[in-house]
């Protein structure tokens, strides 16, 4: 079966044709509050401070995954540059040019890093060397993971390989086919505890990181419509994950929590939204597709609060912390927000217009790190 790809931003002006007029309205009062250069002023009610910011030489236009480990991170740009920093000083421990562009990573486990490019190559690299490469015939928007000594990748014909980290070995692969459209996102490749855990359209399935089979499969959401448009369902990343419960988006349709320890749904509900979510403690966080925050009980999916001050706003998936709420949005700005209310707590410019090309990620309860577009890894610090 032939599969097409399809970027959100085309399955939502076809969904919803509407919409353009608001968009269109709201980019023209946009430009009129630039025009008169006025920002709506803000008292800051709790400290945010830049910590470090590193320039990787090259803009980051594919969707960016950040991955840390023993004290460092790797990111690359969509040019070919992959760099590993030092998460708590930004400075380059290594850097490689390759010489293709990526179109997912980098994956990363603190020793080795990986990334898929635009020939289909999954590219592994340790210290600043090439180790191996292989072609894989397919294309990905998922960054590999780099974990248990293996290297997993996600295709866009929902096939999942495994790899041996060390050799490159082909240890086995796994298949879910499934409707004729894929999104060019980043899907959803994790790890919990002995499981490997992917989303094959609208299910979040476990499988045996060893053998590639299949142990449970939850769905997230039912396929509908009498089109392939309408029955695009794919789950998104990034996951949330609080003790045994996962948490996910299958995309425009439902937000819901899985125990991944049983391999069981404990619930879902309904969210027309594009972007991954973020959880802590018993508190989950999503965001629609027109910028509506919304909060959520992990425990059963009770909503416990909405805001709608980013409604008209593109903004990156959440990151809930301890001590907030990070988002990003398309004009550059960096935000803190109350997990009470979701009230803007204070907010940063980051020196570019283009956005974000990675959603928030936390180094510690403290501290968290984002990749914008133009290529600027940015760390961030609240007390």
């Amino acid at each position: 079966m032939a599969i097409s790809y399809i970027s959100n931003s085309s399955i939502t002006g076809l969904k919803t044709h509407g919409r353009m007029l608001t968009l269109a309205l709201a980019f023209m009062l946009l430009l009129v509050g630039c025009s008169t250069n006025k920002v709506k002023p803000l008292v800051p009610r709790q400290e945010l401070r830049g910590v470090w910011s590193t320039e990787l030489g090259g803009e980051v236009n594919y969707p960016a995954a950040i991955f840390l480990a023993n004290g460092l991170m790797a990111t690359g740009t969509s040019s070919g540059a992959v760099s590993v920093l030092n998460a708590s000083t930004g400075a380059p421990v290594w850097k490689l040019k390759l010489k293709s562009n990526i179109t997912a990573g980098v994956g990363f486990d603190g020793e080795r890093a990986a990334v898929m490019t635009q020939e289909n190559d999954l590219v592994v690299m340790k210290d600043g060397k090439i180790l191996w490469q292989q072609n894989l015939g397919a294309q990905s928007y998922t960054a590999p993971l780099v974990a248990g000594l293996r290297v997993f990748v996600l295709l866009a014909d929902r096939s999942v390989i495994a790899f041996d980290g060390a050799t490159g070995k082909k240890l086995w692969s796994q298949q879910k086919p499934g409707d004729a459209l894929v999104l060019k996102q980043a899907g959803v490749l994790t790890s919990f505890r002995n499981t490997l855990l992917t989303g094959f359209g609208a299910r979040l399935s476990g499988l045996d990181p060893l053998t590639g089979k299949i142990l449970w499969e939850a769905p997230m959401a039912s396929p509908r419509g009498v089109n392939d448009l309408e029955r695009l369902v794919d789950l998104v990343g990034p996951v949330a994950r609080v003790g045994d419960v996962v948490c996910t988006r299958a995309f425009q349709a439902q937000v819901g929590c899985v125990d991944a320890y049983l391999g069981k749904l404990i619930w879902t509900r309904p969210s027309s939204g594009e972007e991954g979510i973020s959880a802590d403690g018993n508190q989950l966080v999503s965001i629609e597709s027109n910028g509506q925050i919304l909060s959520w009980s992990v425990n059963n999916g009770d909503r416990l609060w909405d805001r709608d001050a980013f409604k008209s706003h593109h903004v990156t998936a959440p990151l809930v912390s301890s001590k907030g709420i990070f988002l990003g949005d398309a004009v550059g700005w960096v935000y803190l927000l109350s997990r009470e209310d979701g009230a803007v707590l204070n907010r940063m410019p980051i020196g570019s217009t283009r956005g974000f090309a990675s959603p928030p990620t936390a180094v510690d309860a403290q501290h968290m790190v984002i990749v914008t577009k133009s290529g600027v890894v940015n760390q961030y610090y609240t007390p």
